[in-house]
């Protein structure tokens, strides 16, 4: 793996060579919402794929990473104020661009699609018109894609953690929810209720995500490297491994 990336840790070396000493000193805060099986919290500890990948590609370039879980709202809050250095798991958008440096390279992909109880007869041809009268669950802060986040008639109801959107639907609060297929999976099954659901296609949309840096402190350098360092990494038999551990294979 090391002989993978040895171009990328001379690079890092030169960007950090810059850098004044105090400044190599610091710590990596990167902030990060539950979203399992990407990012959570398991026994007090940061957990997930994308958390694992994050945390093993700062390790090759010799930096210390902590990890602070907060809800998606505040994780953005977070970067674009400078109080943290990176947020985990984050769509490209616009407006993020303002005050995120993005790299070239995604830390993984998010497949998003509706989903409803399995014995609820409602369908989806791709047409939002065909959601008029359902009450739809969010996550706040998220992004589903420009046509679904532009529309002001869908009735959506916003909830901090994904977790609920999940328990609304299954409640019956809500007619329908929306969220990354493989994170509604993972909490559908926490709640012994992955024959309940079903989803709904075609997808509202399929993104890259990535580890989105702080313009605030001033990361471009930083951004370049570690896209560089996880390209890597990617080629590494430590990825694969990563990948099988989280079944995102």
């Amino acid at each position: 793996m090391r002989n993978c990336i040895f171009t990328a840790v001379i690079l890092i070396i030169v960007l950090f060579s810059s850098y004044p000493p105090a400044a190599q000193e610091k710590k990596i805060i990167a902030v990060f919402p539950t979203w399992e099986p990407y990012g959570y919290v398991e026994d007090g500890k940061a957990a997930g794929f994308e958390i694992e990948t994050f945390r093993t590609v700062m390790d090759i370039m010799g930096l210390r990473v902590e990890f602070v879980h907060q809800p998606w709202k505040r994780c953005l809050h977070s970067v674009k104020n400078g109080l943290a250095d990176v947020v985990i798991s984050a769509l490209k958008v616009k407006e993020r661009m303002e005050y995120l440096y993005y790299p070239d390279e995604p830390i993984s992909m998010s497949r998003t699609a509706l989903f409803t109880l399995k014995d609820r007869e409602i369908d989806f041809n791709g047409s939002l018109d065909a959601l008029k009268g359902y009450t739809i669950g969010v996550t706040n802060g998220f992004s589903y894609g420009p046509a679904f986040d532009g529309s002001r008639f869908l009735e959506k109801d916003a909830s901090t953690e994904t977790g609920a959107v999940v328990t609304k639907v299954l409640l019956g609060r809500n007619e329908l929810g929306a969220g990354n297929i493989a994170v509604i999976k993972t909490i559908a099954a926490k709640h012994n209720a992955s024959g309940k659901i079903r989803f709904l296609y075609p997808l509202l949309h399929s993104q890259k995500l990535y580890a989105g840096f702080s313009k605030a402190r001033n990361h471009a350098e930083l951004t370049m490297a570690f896209s560089t360092a996880l390209v890597g990494f990617r080629k590494s038999p430590d990825y694969r491994r990563i990948m099988t551990k989280y079944r995102m294979d």
